[in-house]
Parts: C-alpha cells; structure tokens; sequence
C-alpha cells in the first residue's frame, strides 16, 4: 500500500511540474490588459442577455472547439442547441436584469481566461410579472482571430 501512495504522490508531482513547464509566462501589465478586455466581453454578454438578444450573444461566443456549454443543469454539445434553448425560453420575456454581487477573472495564458461571477437577476415578463432569483456563472474565454470569444460556459 504503501509502494502505491509513494507512486501516486510521484506521479502528481511529475503531472504539476509538466504543467508548469508548459504554462505562459504573462507580465502582470498583460493580465491587467487581458483582464480589462474580459470585463468589456463580458458586459456586452450581460447586455445581450439583459436585453434578450439572441445574435448579440451569439456574437460573443466561438463553439469551433465544441467545448460544451452547462446551462440550468443542461448539457449542450453545441452552441446551436444553447441558442435554440434561449429562444424558446425567452417567449413571453420582456427583458431581464443582472446585478453582478461577485466576478473574477484569472487570466490562464496570452490566449486563455476564466471569469466567475455570481448575483441576482431580475426577469420581467410580458404579463407584467417579475421573477427573482440568483445565479452563478463560470466562463472559459479564447482569443480568437483578435477578439475574446466566449468557448465553453457554465451557468
């Protein structure tokens, strides 16, 4: 037993230092600029979905990957099913808003960041209703052909 916690241990440590020695080296004034360019990505996403526009948002993501993307539990293979999953949702919706309580963002690379954030959101209806509630979002960003795209989500 003791033979196989000693090659489980040697084998985490030969796995961190690997990834070490492929990581990006970032000067703290690129992540303070790839960290400021998120923040702009992500408010316009935030735009979009506060104002239900379905191309907005979809301008703001790249699936060429097929990453995957995580919404209310469900798994989509494509961002083609997310979209038509928005669109039908969005029937008898108004409009909606989004407090941000919480976001960060760890720049992973020149061409890699993940942002988290979490709040409430408020969801107006055409019936005139409103419902309330909060969320929690994770957010893998790529730098593709110049912009930052969102490549895989989790909300």
């Amino acid at each position: 037993m003791k033979t196989l916690s000693y090659l489980f241990s040697v084998l985490i440590a030969a796995f961190c230092i690997s990834l070490n020695a492929y990581s990006q080296e970032v000067t703290t004034e690129q992540k303070e600029n790839i960290s400021s360019e998120i923040a702009a990505a992500f408010e316009n996403s935030v735009r979009a979905a506060e104002n239900l526009d379905a191309k907005l948002l979809a301008d703001g993501v790249d699936d060429n990957l097929q990453a995957g993307f995580i919404i209310n539990g469900q798994f989509f293979r494509l961002f083609s099913g997310v979209m038509e999953d928005f669109k039908g949702n969005a029937k008898g919706c108004k409009s909606q808003k989004m407090d941000i309580i919480n976001k960060k963002i760890t720049v992973l690379g020149e061409n890699a960041a993940l942002l988290a954030a979490s709040g409430n959101y408020s969801l107006y209806l055409e019936d005139g209703r409103t419902l309330t509630g909060k969320f929690a979002w994770t957010i893998v960003y790529s730098k593709v052909e110049g912009e930052w795209k969102i490549i895989h989500s989790h909300m």
